[in-house]
């Protein structure tokens, strides 16, 4: 793959297994870096899976590992079945 415009699209469809999901997501997020380092400036990355229940925690861990890996600070999301956040002063 290579970036071909300063705008991607990616829609990113999981198997329901974690450690693949989250393995593929990894490479998704050091592939995105690396494209902001040749000049991307948008990125829209639409996840989903065939039990969408998960979805919104896939969402989570890709945020997370963008930030590590591109060096920004998009906002993670609270899911309902975990603690929120302690709040920032």
């Amino acid at each position: 793959m290579r970036l071909t415009t300063d705008t991607a699209f990616i829609r990113f469809v999981g198997c329901n297994v974690d450690e693949i999901d989250f393995k593929r997501l990894d490479d998704w997020a050091k592939r995105i870096a690396e494209w902001k380092e040749q000049g991307l400036a948008e990125v829209y990355f639409f996840v989903h899976q065939n039990i969408e229940k998960e979805s919104a925690k896939l969402a989570k861990y890709f945020i997370e590992r963008l930030n590590e890996k591109a060096g920004l600070s998009l906002e993670s999301p609270t899911l309902l079945n975990q603690p929120a956040p302690a709040m920032k002063p």
